[in-house]
C-alpha cells in the first residue's frame, strides 16, 4: 500500500508538471509568418583564449558565465527569454562567444552559473536527470565538443552545478577547466552537458563556437585569417511560438512510460548565428566560413 501510495504521488507531481508546461500548438509561428534574409548574420564576440607578452603567446584565464537573458532571433518576433554565455549577462549572446585558442597553448576557463531556479523549457523527471536535492537551482556543465582534453576537464554529465556553485554533481572536481589546445587546428563547439538536461540547455541556448588556431598550418594554404572573411558559422533549428518563446513538445513518442522524452527535435526555423534566415553582405573575394 506504501508503494502504490509513492506511485501516485510521483504520477501526479509528474501530471503537475505536465499541465504546468502545457501550450497550445495553435500558438505555433509558422516559418512562412517570417520573412526570410531581413535580419544581417552576426559575427559572435571573440574571446582570445592567449595572451601575447613581448611578442610570444602565453597561456590566458578566462572567466565565462550563463545568464539567463532576452535575444531577439527574428525581427518580427518578440524577444526570446533563453539562456546565453558570455563574460556578462549584458554581453551573453546565442549563440555564445567565439573562443579563439592558440595551438600548443594553454586556456584555462571558469565557467560560472548565474541561472535561476526554474528552467525555461520542459524537462522529463522520468529519466535519470541531474537534480539537485534541494531543488534549487538549473544543473549545468560545460563539454568542449572535439576536445583532447584531461577528464577532469571534460564535462562529465554527472560533473554538473548549480548557481555558485552551491550544489554539485558526483564526479565534479573544479570549477576552472584546463584545455591544453595540442590537438589539430580545426573548430570545435562547447556546451551544455548536464545529465538528463544537455537537450533543453542547448535548446535555451548553451552553445557556442571554440577554435584551435596553428598559424603555421593555416597561413600556407592561404586561408582568409582576419576577422571580416574568416566567419564562424554556429547552424540551429527552432521552432517559435507567437509570443516569441521557443517551442519544445512536452508529450512524448510513449507519454504512459515517459511523458515528455522524444528521441529527436526538429525546428522549423532555422537559426545561424543567432538569428532566423540571415542575409550577408560580401565581397567578390575568398571567404572562410
Amino acid at each position: 500500500m506504501v508503494g502504490m501510495e509513492k506511485f501516485l504521488v510521483f504520477e501526479f507531481i509528474c501530471l503537475v508538471f505536465l499541465v504546468g508546461f502545457a501550450w497550445e500548438e495553435d500558438a505555433l509561428i509558422s516559418p512562412s509568418q517570417l520573412e526570410m534574409f531581413v535580419d544581417e548574420l552576426p559575427d559572435m564576440p571573440r574571446i582570445k583564449g592567449y595572451d601575447v607578452v613581448n611578442g610570444a603567446p602565453v597561456s590566458k584565464s578566462l572567466v565565462i558565465g550563463m545568464f539567463r537573458k532576452k535575444w531577439k532571433f527574428h525581427r518580427d518576433l518578440p524577444p526570446t527569454r533563453v539562456f546565453a554565455y558570455g563574460t556578462s549577462k549584458e554581453t551573453a549572446t546565442v549563440p555564445g562567444p567565439t573562443i579563439e585558442a592558440l595551438h600548443g597553448i594553454d586556456t584555462h576557463v571558469k565557467w560560472t552559473n548565474h541561472l535561476p531556479s526554474k528552467h525555461i523549457l520542459p524537462w522529463d523527471p522520468t529519466i535519470p536527470t541531474a537534480i539537485p536535492q534541494k531543488r534549487k537551482g538549473i544543473p549545468t556543465v560545460v563539454h568542449l565538443h572535439g576536445g583532447i582534453d584531461e577528464p577532469e576537464s571534460d564535462g562529465l554529465a554527472t560533473s554538473w552545478f548549480t548557481s555558485r556553485f552551491k550544489e554539485r554533481g558526483p564526479t565534479w572536481t573544479k570549477k576552472t577547466y584546463h584545455y591544453h589546445n595540442l590537438q589539430h587546428p580545426g573548430t570545435l563547439w562547447y556546451h551544455d552537458h548536464a545529465m538528463g538536461l544537455t537537450r533543453v540547455n542547448l535548446l535555451a541556448g548553451l552553445v557556442g563556437a571554440y577554435i584551435i588556431r596553428h598559424p603555421h598550418v593555416e597561413l600556407p594554404l592561404g586561408l582568409p585569417y582576419d576577422e571580416e572573411f574568416d566567419r564562424p558559422l554556429v547552424v540551429l533549428d527552432h521552432g517559435f511560438r507567437s509570443d516569441g518563446s521557443i517551442f519544445m513538445n512536452a508529450t512524448g513518442n510513449n507519454p504512459s512510460i515517459h511523458p515528455q522524452w522524444q528521441p529527436e527535435y526538429f525546428g522549423d526555423s532555422i537559426i545561424v548565428n543567432g538569428k532566423a534566415w540571415p542575409h550577408m553582405i560580401v565581397r567578390r573575394r575568398k571567404y572562410r566560413f
